[in-house]
Protein backbone atom coordinates (compact mmCIF):
# COMPACT_ATOMS: atom_id res chain seq x y z
CA UNK A 1 0.00 0.00 0.00
CA UNK A 2 1.25 3.52 -0.68
CA UNK A 3 2.21 5.77 2.20
CA UNK A 4 1.40 9.46 2.42
CA UNK A 5 -0.47 12.29 4.11
CA UNK A 6 -4.20 12.65 3.66
CA UNK A 7 -4.63 16.40 4.02
CA UNK A 8 -2.99 18.00 1.03
CA UNK A 9 -2.04 14.78 -0.77
CA UNK A 10 1.62 15.69 -0.87
CA UNK A 11 3.33 12.39 -0.19
CA UNK A 12 6.60 11.73 1.59
CA UNK A 13 10.18 10.88 0.52
CA UNK A 14 12.63 12.94 -1.63
CA UNK A 15 11.22 15.14 -4.34
CA UNK A 16 11.65 14.40 -8.03
CA UNK A 17 15.08 15.33 -9.37
CA UNK A 18 16.32 15.35 -12.94
CA UNK A 19 19.71 14.59 -14.42
CA UNK A 20 20.70 15.49 -17.95
CA UNK A 21 22.99 14.04 -20.60
CA UNK A 22 24.57 15.83 -23.56
CA UNK A 23 22.69 15.20 -26.80
CA UNK A 24 24.29 14.62 -30.22
CA UNK A 25 24.30 18.35 -31.09
CA UNK A 26 25.31 19.69 -27.69
CA UNK A 27 21.70 19.90 -26.46
CA UNK A 28 20.72 18.80 -23.00
CA UNK A 29 18.19 16.00 -22.76
CA UNK A 30 16.75 14.40 -19.60
CA UNK A 31 18.42 11.14 -18.63
CA UNK A 32 15.98 8.22 -18.75
CA UNK A 33 14.95 7.23 -15.23
CA UNK A 34 15.37 3.63 -14.15
CA UNK A 35 12.18 1.86 -13.15
CA UNK A 36 13.84 0.30 -10.10
CA UNK A 37 16.29 2.17 -7.89
CA UNK A 38 19.34 0.36 -6.53
CA UNK A 39 18.28 0.73 -2.92
CA UNK A 40 14.77 -0.34 -3.85
CA UNK A 41 16.02 -3.55 -5.48
CA UNK A 42 17.81 -4.47 -2.27
CA UNK A 43 14.69 -3.82 -0.21
CA UNK A 44 12.54 -5.85 -2.62
CA UNK A 45 15.00 -8.76 -2.56
CA UNK A 46 15.06 -8.83 1.25
CA UNK A 47 11.28 -8.58 1.60
CA UNK A 48 10.60 -11.23 -1.04
CA UNK A 49 13.20 -13.63 0.39
CA UNK A 50 11.89 -13.32 3.96
CA UNK A 51 8.26 -13.71 2.89
CA UNK A 52 9.07 -16.76 0.77
CA UNK A 53 10.88 -18.26 3.75
CA UNK A 54 7.94 -17.52 6.07
CA UNK A 55 5.34 -18.93 3.67
CA UNK A 56 7.48 -22.02 3.10
CA UNK A 57 7.64 -22.69 6.84
CA UNK A 58 3.85 -22.56 7.03
CA UNK A 59 3.24 -24.75 3.97
CA UNK A 60 5.94 -27.34 4.60
CA UNK A 61 4.88 -30.51 6.42
CA UNK A 62 8.39 -31.44 7.55
CA UNK A 63 8.95 -34.08 4.88
CA UNK A 64 12.08 -33.22 2.90
CA UNK A 65 10.47 -34.57 -0.27
CA UNK A 66 7.70 -31.97 -0.06
CA UNK A 67 10.03 -29.02 0.49
CA UNK A 68 10.43 -28.10 -3.23
CA UNK A 69 6.66 -28.03 -3.64
CA UNK A 70 6.18 -25.85 -0.57
CA UNK A 71 8.96 -23.52 -1.73
CA UNK A 72 7.45 -23.24 -5.21
CA UNK A 73 3.96 -22.48 -3.91
CA UNK A 74 5.38 -19.96 -1.44
CA UNK A 75 7.24 -18.21 -4.26
CA UNK A 76 4.10 -18.00 -6.38
CA UNK A 77 2.13 -16.65 -3.43
CA UNK A 78 4.66 -13.92 -2.69
CA UNK A 79 5.13 -12.87 -6.31
CA UNK A 80 1.45 -12.94 -7.31
CA UNK A 81 0.12 -11.63 -3.99
CA UNK A 82 2.60 -9.26 -2.39
CA UNK A 83 4.97 -8.22 -5.19
CA UNK A 84 2.36 -7.54 -7.88
CA UNK A 85 0.24 -5.60 -5.38
CA UNK A 86 3.11 -3.25 -4.55
CA UNK A 87 4.24 -2.89 -8.16
CA UNK A 88 0.71 -1.90 -9.18
CA UNK A 89 0.95 1.06 -6.78
CA UNK A 90 4.35 1.96 -8.18
CA UNK A 91 3.28 1.78 -11.85
CA UNK A 92 0.23 4.01 -11.37
CA UNK A 93 2.17 6.50 -9.24
CA UNK A 94 4.90 6.79 -11.87
CA UNK A 95 2.27 7.34 -14.56
CA UNK A 96 1.27 10.45 -12.60
CA UNK A 97 4.89 11.63 -12.61
CA UNK A 98 5.66 10.67 -9.03
CA UNK A 99 8.80 9.21 -7.55
CA UNK A 100 7.81 5.79 -6.20
CA UNK A 101 10.00 3.13 -4.59
CA UNK A 102 9.42 0.16 -2.32
CA UNK A 103 10.94 0.18 1.15
CA UNK A 104 10.96 -2.88 3.38
CA UNK A 105 9.81 -2.73 6.98
CA UNK A 106 12.32 -4.92 8.79
CA UNK A 107 10.34 -5.14 12.00
CA UNK A 108 7.31 -6.48 10.13
CA UNK A 109 9.44 -8.95 8.20
CA UNK A 110 11.04 -10.26 11.39
CA UNK A 111 7.61 -10.66 12.95
CA UNK A 112 6.41 -12.62 9.92
CA UNK A 113 9.41 -14.92 10.07
CA UNK A 114 9.07 -15.58 13.80
CA UNK A 115 5.31 -16.20 13.60
CA UNK A 116 5.75 -18.61 10.71
CA UNK A 117 7.44 -21.06 13.11
CA UNK A 118 4.15 -21.20 15.00
CA UNK A 119 2.15 -21.90 11.82
CA UNK A 120 0.66 -18.42 11.53
CA UNK A 121 1.58 -15.51 9.31
CA UNK A 122 0.84 -11.82 9.77
CA UNK A 123 3.08 -9.81 7.47
CA UNK A 124 3.78 -6.10 7.28
CA UNK A 125 6.65 -6.37 4.78
CA UNK A 126 6.82 -2.74 3.71
CA UNK A 127 5.22 -0.36 1.24
CA UNK A 128 5.76 1.75 -1.85
CA UNK A 129 6.78 5.24 -0.77
CA UNK A 130 5.72 8.03 -3.12
CA UNK A 131 6.76 11.62 -3.66
CA UNK A 132 4.81 14.08 -5.80
CA UNK A 133 1.81 16.38 -5.81
CA UNK A 134 -1.26 14.31 -6.55
CA UNK A 135 -4.96 15.08 -6.38
CA UNK A 136 -7.46 13.19 -4.25
CA UNK A 137 -8.57 11.29 -7.35
CA UNK A 138 -5.02 10.37 -8.35
CA UNK A 139 -4.20 9.27 -4.81
CA UNK A 140 -7.32 7.11 -4.80
CA UNK A 141 -6.36 5.48 -8.10
CA UNK A 142 -2.82 4.82 -6.89
CA UNK A 143 -4.26 3.19 -3.78
CA UNK A 144 -6.89 1.06 -5.50
CA UNK A 145 -4.34 -0.36 -7.96
CA UNK A 146 -2.97 -2.82 -5.40
CA UNK A 147 -6.26 -4.43 -4.28
CA UNK A 148 -7.52 -4.37 -7.89
CA UNK A 149 -4.48 -6.42 -8.89
CA UNK A 150 -5.21 -8.94 -6.14
CA UNK A 151 -8.81 -9.20 -7.37
CA UNK A 152 -7.59 -9.75 -10.94
CA UNK A 153 -5.22 -12.53 -9.86
CA UNK A 154 -8.00 -14.17 -7.82
CA UNK A 155 -10.34 -14.08 -10.82
CA UNK A 156 -7.71 -15.72 -13.04
CA UNK A 157 -7.20 -18.47 -10.44
CA UNK A 158 -10.90 -19.07 -9.82
CA UNK A 159 -11.71 -21.38 -12.78
CA UNK A 160 -8.62 -23.50 -12.10
CA UNK A 161 -9.73 -23.85 -8.49
CA UNK A 162 -13.37 -24.85 -9.11
CA UNK A 163 -13.35 -26.81 -12.38
CA UNK A 164 -12.75 -30.47 -11.51
CA UNK A 165 -11.21 -31.43 -14.85
CA UNK A 166 -7.89 -29.81 -13.98
CA UNK A 167 -5.16 -31.92 -12.31
CA UNK A 168 -5.31 -31.88 -8.53
CA UNK A 169 -1.96 -30.11 -8.19
CA UNK A 170 -3.23 -27.28 -10.40
CA UNK A 171 -6.43 -26.98 -8.38
CA UNK A 172 -4.51 -26.99 -5.11
CA UNK A 173 -2.16 -24.21 -6.22
CA UNK A 174 -4.99 -22.17 -7.75
CA UNK A 175 -7.11 -22.52 -4.60
CA UNK A 176 -4.26 -21.28 -2.41
CA UNK A 177 -3.53 -18.31 -4.67
CA UNK A 178 -7.24 -17.52 -4.97
CA UNK A 179 -7.71 -17.41 -1.19
CA UNK A 180 -4.55 -15.38 -0.57
CA UNK A 181 -5.32 -12.72 -3.16
CA UNK A 182 -8.98 -12.47 -2.14
CA UNK A 183 -7.94 -12.02 1.48
CA UNK A 184 -5.30 -9.41 0.61
CA UNK A 185 -7.86 -7.46 -1.43
CA UNK A 186 -10.38 -7.41 1.44
CA UNK A 187 -7.77 -6.60 4.10
CA UNK A 188 -6.19 -3.74 2.16
CA UNK A 189 -9.59 -2.24 1.32
CA UNK A 190 -10.50 -1.79 5.00
CA UNK A 191 -11.04 2.01 5.24
CA UNK A 192 -8.59 2.58 8.09
CA UNK A 193 -5.33 4.54 7.56
CA UNK A 194 -2.78 3.70 6.34
CA UNK A 195 -4.54 0.91 4.42
CA UNK A 196 -5.45 1.47 0.76
CA UNK A 197 -9.15 1.51 1.50
CA UNK A 198 -8.92 4.76 3.46
CA UNK A 199 -7.60 6.62 0.39
CA UNK A 200 -10.16 5.02 -1.95
CA UNK A 201 -13.00 5.87 0.46
CA UNK A 202 -11.86 9.49 0.60
CA UNK A 203 -11.74 9.66 -3.20
CA UNK A 204 -14.87 7.85 -4.38
CA UNK A 205 -17.26 6.01 -2.09
CA UNK A 206 -19.27 4.20 -4.84
CA UNK A 207 -16.03 2.83 -6.33
CA UNK A 208 -14.88 1.86 -2.85
CA UNK A 209 -18.14 -0.03 -2.16
CA UNK A 210 -18.04 -1.79 -5.54
CA UNK A 211 -14.42 -2.86 -5.08
CA UNK A 212 -14.96 -4.04 -1.51
CA UNK A 213 -18.10 -5.94 -2.57
CA UNK A 214 -16.15 -7.70 -5.32
CA UNK A 215 -13.34 -8.62 -2.93
CA UNK A 216 -15.71 -9.89 -0.20
CA UNK A 217 -17.71 -11.90 -2.77
CA UNK A 218 -14.55 -13.63 -3.96
CA UNK A 219 -13.44 -14.40 -0.42
CA UNK A 220 -16.89 -15.77 0.42
CA UNK A 221 -16.53 -18.38 -2.36
CA UNK A 222 -13.88 -20.10 -0.25
CA UNK A 223 -16.53 -21.07 2.31
CA UNK A 224 -19.27 -22.03 -0.17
Amino acid sequence: MPIGRDGDYTLVEPQYTYSYSLGPYGTLSPRRERFFGRIELRHIAIAVAVLIGAFTMILWDGDIASLPGALGLATLAVVLGFFMHEMAHKIVAKRYGCWAEFRAYYGGLMLALVMSFFGFLFAAPGAVYISGNVSKEQNGKISIAGPATNIAVALVCLPFAVIESFPSIVSTIATGLFFLNSFLAVFNMVPVPPLDGSKVWAWNKPIYLATMAAAVSLLAIVWL
